[in-house]
């Protein structure tokens, strides 16, 4: 399973939480920080756990994506789908 399916899976499990209106598309357009954030700093957070849940059941890896690293990068790994599945990746290489 790659790291995009893994993201959609946490994707489709959020949207079971959310209202109508406010459901997160899966797509490389989709933003979850900053202006354009399609998800509010609540849900965001929920979303990262879910994602954590996630990658210890198929990897059996526990990871934390909030920490030190995501915050001294010059582009923020939550930007995008792409930029946080090449963030993810990387967490599982250390």
């Amino acid at each position: 399973m790659e790291i995009k399916e893994i993201l959609k899976l946490a994707i489709d499990e959020l949207n079971e939480q959310l209202e109508d209106d406010e459901k997160v598309e899966f797509s490389d357009d989709v933003r979850f920080i900053g202006s354009k954030a399609c998800i509010d700093s609540i849900t965001f957070v929920t979303l990262i756990s879910i994602i954590e849940e996630l990658i210890e059941e198929k990897y059996n890896k526990t990871i934390h994506l909030v920490n030190e690293k995501a915050f001294s990068q010059k582009r923020s790994p939550f930007y995008s789908i792409e930029t946080m599945s090449a963030y993810i990746e990387d967490l599982l290489k250390e």
